[in-house]
């Protein structure tokens, strides 16, 4: 279901999640958006699923860069005609 026909409190919910989990919102906002997903499991579950995701990308990018895939990403620059 997209935003445009998702029930209003979901689409704006949708529109926030991002700077929810960036803790990027007001006060206000955070009320608002935490108060629909106490009321709402489909949203509880996207919030839950994108937190994850930032959680297992966090300690991804923890780790160190292969020195294979640093060669490898250095010669897709080198072949690179972009400016």
């Amino acid at each position: 279901m997209s935003a445009e026909t998702r029930p209003e409190p979901c689409a704006h919910a949708e529109r926030c999640m991002q700077a929810y989990v960036d803790r990027a919102l007001s006060v206000e906002e955070v009320r608002v958006v935490e108060a629909h997903l106490a009321d709402c499991p489909t949203c509880a579950r996207c919030y839950t699923l994108e937190a994850e995701v930032r959680s297992v990308v966090r300690e991804a990018c923890a780790e160190p860069c292969p020195e294979s895939l640093r060669r490898e990403l250095r010669r897709i620059c080198d072949d690179c005609d972009c400016e």
